[in-house]
């Protein structure tokens, strides 16, 4: 069964109140999980994602936490490895931690960091993170980092530690930020850092049914090289959507909403920040209007399932500064439709 999460966005005027109250209302209407995209350095309004959820954590008891997703090489890793054992023993074990490389040049110089050094930079914290997670002490000499006897305790509530869900590998309709030489297509070096530290693939850009299929190939093949297996009922193959729906009776109304909502994130020096897909982009491979139509694309996506097996759940993301309106009216409206 696919199950159901949602998310809220960066960039928005949208309080840190109602972020709060969003989460606490997914758990009771009994959805899945609560996602957030994560930045340290833009020229928007926003939160700090492991701190949010962390207050998320506080205010729930069943619902899961995620990141969508957390740039790994922004952080220095034995901080990174205590907050996110911080937040999975506040969770309870609910945490998921979805990581990605970064995809903005100007947050890494806001850093000190070297933007074109991220890729090297991921793959020694994810190693030192999940050696800090399950040994007692790490030492550790790489290129970037070097650790002597360095201890993380306690351990992770989850055994050996929270999934870790690997972002993108592969890019459609997103732009890059000016500067990123950023390309498109498949990205062959992430698809082997995935199978070798992550248990699950949040796909860049719009739901799409080829990409997902040839994703999980391409997954087994490198897995297979490695002499092991990867089982479609282990993995965690989850979809996002980026302000893809408003649900309202009135097309023109739903839309107005949706743009007004969409203008918040688009700021002086950076491309449109939730992915930077276009606002057209994000209205052509979603829907604004009537709750038939919203259910329809779910619906359409939904049926992945049935060509690819290690699909697990579907983020929505609502394009409109009052989410929890949203909220009840696709429980109300768009919920009875849906073929789950």
């Amino acid at each position: 069964m696919v199950q159901l999460g949602f998310a809220m966005p960066i960039g928005s005027t949208i309080p840190v109140a109602v972020r709060l109250e969003f989460a606490e209302q997914l758990e009771g209407l009994g959805y899945e999980s609560f996602w957030l995209p994560h930045f340290i350095s833009r020229d928007v309004d926003g939160y700090d994602a492991l701190d949010t959820l962390s207050a998320a954590a506080a205010r729930t008891k069943r619902i899961k936490l995620g990141t969508d997703v957390l740039q790994v090489p922004l952080y220095q890793p034995v901080d990174l490895a205590r907050r996110v054992v911080t937040l999975d023993h506040l969770s309870q074990g609910r945490f998921i931690l979805g990581v990605g490389i970064g995809w903005i040049p100007k947050e890494f110089d806001d850093l000190g960091l070297s933007f074109r050094e991220r890729g090297g930079r991921i793959d020694e914290i994810l190693e030192i993170l999940t050696r800090l997670w399950t040994e007692e002490e790490v030492t550790y000499q790489g290129k970037y980092y070097r650790l002597q006897e360095a201890v993380v305790a306690p351990k992770p509530v989850q055994k050996p530690y929270p999934r870790i869900l690997m972002g993108g590998l592969y890019t459609n309709i997103q732009q890059g930020a000016p500067g990123s030489d950023r390309k498109g297509g498949w990205n062959e070096r992430g698809i082997r850092r995935t199978v070798r530290f992550a248990t699950g693939w949040i796909p860049g850009g719009r739901p799409d049914l080829e990409v997902c299929r040839e994703g999980m190939n391409r997954l087994k093949e490198a897995t297979g090289k490695e002499g092991r297996l990867l089982k479609d009922e282990d993995f965690d193959l989850t979809l996002t959507s980026f302000g893809q729906f408003n649900i309202d009776r009135d097309p023109e109304n739903a839309l107005r909403e949706a743009q007004r909502f969409y203008t918040t994130r688009v700021r002086k020096g950076f491309y449109q920040l939730q992915g930077n897909p276009s606002f057209e982009s994000l209205r052509g491979s979603g829907s604004y209007g009537p709750a038939e139509e919203v259910a329809e694309v779910i619906n359409r996506w939904l049926g992945f399932k049935k060509v690819v097996p290690a699909l697990k759940r579907i983020v929505v993301m609502f394009a409109s500064l009052d989410p929890l309106q949203q909220l009840e009216r696709f429980y109300k409206e768009v919920q009875p439709l849906l073929d789950m």
